[in-house]
């Protein structure tokens, strides 16, 4: 036979407490004050009986699972950054996280199962993880439709009446030059922009490329400089980087001009073309990545001088954002929180 379910009307009981008392202990109820003696009480008959909240009845009750769905591709490494943060917050406010992948499942099909989780009562909120041109008027009507307290992380940058978590991705390439170009009288020529695309993506300029791209050319106007941008598939690899670099030091009249690469996950090829060339990375040419994506910095030597897109810190203002929606209901009016990239000093540059 199955054993009897502690209750906590059994540790009220043990306690010699009411159960409200033993409510306040557990759940830090604002407004009811219990002293030590009373919660250290509690507490050792919670340990005594071995007793554990009940969740399901916990949320009946108060209406919330204390889960929030986190949607992204588990393979991809800025979304395991993200849930660092969100686990991280999440621990902090008592919150679990629910993993949500789109696997093989049509386009929408995999959001639309958020929504029916919201609806059984599974999750109190949902965080998105997109791609940064995403801006789907179907879902965020769906969203708003249903009530659910959500966040987009890194979408709906251009588009009102949605959360998002930005990254600040103009501000980053700003910060990237003027590091790298701190020492401006050692070069006659302005930076070149090294703008890396990933096969098919080079057919078209999302929005955060745009904005870096545009970041760059200002940062040059400012200073005097033609803008040099290169635009390379990560496909040509280290070949690519060779007929460039060659092509480079034929129309240098002195010193290389330095490098700022748009991700750090094509620098190793550009490394190998360096040491081909019998060039010196942080001597003969200076390099720097604008997107830290897979922390490249760590595992370049020299140390790769570059700009961190914080996705850490963002999994845990999109928790913050989702926990102050369940607060105030769909009475806060949708907004853009922008967070800075990170500065990494490193030896390329």
């Amino acid at each position: 036979m199955s054993k009897k379910r502690v209750t906590s009307h059994d540790v009220a009981k043990l306690a010699g407490v009411s159960r409200s008392v033993v409510s306040a202990v557990l759940n830090d109820t604002p407004g009811i004050g219990v002293g030590a003696q009373t919660r250290e009480a509690v507490l050792h008959a919670i340990a005594e009986l071995n007793y554990h909240v009940d969740a399901q009845a916990r949320s009946m009750k108060t209406g919330r699972s204390m889960t929030l769905a986190a949607f992204g591709d588990t393979g991809h490494p800025l979304f395991m950054r993200l849930l660092e943060g969100m686990q991280r917050e999440c621990e902090a406010a008592g919150y679990h996280i629910l993993l949500c992948s789109p696997g093989e499942r049509r386009p929408g099909e995999a959001r639309s199962a958020l929504l029916d989780l919201y609806h059984q009562r599974k999750i109190d909120g949902i965080v998105t993880l997109d791609n940064t041109s995403y801006r789907s008027a179907d879902w965020a009507a769906k969203v708003h439709d249903a009530g659910v307290p959500y966040v987009s992380v890194e979408g709906y940058a251009e588009t009102d009446g949605v959360h998002s978590v930005l990254a600040d991705y103009r501000g980053s390439v700003l910060t990237a030059l003027d590091y790298l170009c701190r020492d401006e009288a050692e070069y006659q020529e302005g930076p070149v922009y090294a703008e890396v695309h990933h096969g098919t993506d080079g057919r078209r300029i999302n929005w955060s490329e745009k904005n870096r791209r545009n970041a760059y050319k200002d940062w040059c106007s400012r200073h005097g400089y033609q803008p040099q941008i290169k635009r390379m598939d990560e496909l040509e690899g280290v070949e690519g980087w060779i007929s460039w670099l060659t092509e480079l030091q034929a129309q240098a009249s002195n010193a290389l001009p330095p490098v700022l690469v748009n991700w750090s996950s094509t620098v190793p090829d550009l490394y190998r073309a360096a040491r081909q060339l019998s060039l010196s990375i942080g001597d003969t040419l200076k390099v720097m990545s604008a997107d830290n994506t897979i922390q490249g910095d760590r595992l370049s030597v020299p140390r790769l001088s570059c700009v961190e897109i914080p996705y850490v810190q963002m999994g845990e203002e999109a928790v913050r954002c989702i926990l102050k929606q369940l607060e105030q209901g769909q009475d806060g009016k949708p907004g853009k929180l922008w967070l800075p990239a990170v500065l990494r000093p490193g030896e390329s540059a």
